[in-house]
């Protein structure tokens, strides 16, 4: 018997359908409870905002776990001496993380945030929902499963082999001894986005699809070649 090993590749592309929008509230300034008043009271309003979306349907969640302070040193201009001069200044800043279903709200609350002072958006992070990827996983496996299928025959066809029988089939990064596959995921996820402020009570937002791919190995048996 000769064992034959492929490799079968899918690809199932989806529009996005939730926006992951991670921001933080910063501020700067020489007194440490000013700093720290002006985080909370922008903090507060926007989780306020967050609620009010999670209540209407338009986001599925939010969290905000994450708050930090520290203090630095900066060095400035001396008006008298005209050298520079240190200064303590105090710093805090807290994130919050909203998921929307509803993109036409994502934006029109980006456009509303983004005038905000110390509120920073650092991405947005475009996904499906678990039934969806699922679903797109499935489909991509049997088509993977299928291509091994014809790549083997393909191979023992051309060497006279005969049909061939399924032997072991492998996700990517499971196949012992680093054959085939790699450490990859089982399966990748690539969207991105395009915002632009357009003047409007909007910001203008674009994902791209997003792919799921799956990536297989498998070994095949065939029989001895067919005698001359």
């Amino acid at each position: 018997m000769t064992r034959i090993a492929v490799e079968g590749q899918a690809t199932r592309s989806h529009p996005a359908e939730r926006g992951t929008v991670n921001l933080h509230v910063a501020f700067s300034g020489t007194l440490r409870n000013d700093v720290v008043d002006q985080v909370a009271r922008t903090h507060t309003i926007l989780v306020d905002q967050v609620k009010e979306h999670v209540s209407t349907g338009a986001a599925e969640r939010w969290d905000a776990d994450s708050v930090h302070s520290y203090v630095y040193d900066d060095r400035v201009k001396s008006s008298q001496t005209g050298g520079k001069q240190r200064v303590r200044r105090f710093r805090a800043s807290a994130r919050l993380s909203v998921t929307f279903r509803d993109f036409e709200t994502l934006s029109t609350w980006l456009a509303d945030v983004m005038d905000v002072e110390g509120v920073e958006v650092d991405r947005i992070r475009w996904d499906l929902t678990d039934e969806t990827r699922k679903a797109l996983q499935a489909e991509a496996r049997i088509e993977a499963a299928e291509e091994t299928v014809v790549r083997a025959q393909s191979y023992a066809d051309a060497l006279g082999l005969g049909p061939v029988a399924p032997v072991a089939i492998y996700e990517a990064g499971l196949r012992g001894g680093g054959n085939g596959g790699g450490n990859g995921p089982m399966y990748a996820m690539r969207a991105g986005a395009m915002a632009e402020a357009g003047g409007g009570p909007h910001v203008e937002l674009q994902p791209r699809d997003i792919d799921v791919e799956i990536t297989l190995s498998a070994d095949y048996e065939a029989g001895a070649p067919a005698e001359g």
